[in-house]
């Protein structure tokens, strides 16, 4: 199964595992899932370091690297298309990047592994 981590989720993952469902630490536990980390992801949590609302322990470019080579993680862009699909979904969530994590889902057939119940009013596969 294919799975796009929202962000916290993979935060969580890497720090502070105890933050996670039971369901969401089985499905990572799952060697025969795919995990994925949306660029998206990467730019909320850089966005956070920078204004010191997320702590890390080194810059995100170190710690996402880090991070997703533990984890085998894959990475996966933003593409023109998941900027579409987000201008075609309905405005039922406030957060950007949680509506561009949805869209990548939908684009991609993809579960999204999220905690974030606002997502769910998406025809997005939800996993938590």
């Amino acid at each position: 199964m294919k799975v796009l981590l929202d962000t916290f989720p993979f935060v969580w993952l890497t720090s502070d595992p105890a933050k996670l469902s039971s369901h969401a630490s089985k499905i990572l536990a799952d060697q025969d899932n795919e995990f994925y980390l949306s660029d998206a992801s990467v730019l909320e949590l850089s966005l956070k370091y920078n204004d010191g609302s997320l702590e890390m322990p080194s810059t995100p470019r170190r710690w996402v690297k880090e991070q997703v080579k533990i984890w085998n993680i894959k990475s996966i862009g933003m593409t023109r298309e998941y900027c579409y699909r987000l201008a075609e979904l309905p405005y039922h969530h406030d957060d950007a990047i949680d509506r561009i994590l949805a869209a990548t889902a939908l684009a991609e057939d993809m579960y999204l592994l999220t905690n974030e119940e606002e997502l769910s009013k998406y025809p997005v596969s939800i996993l938590w």
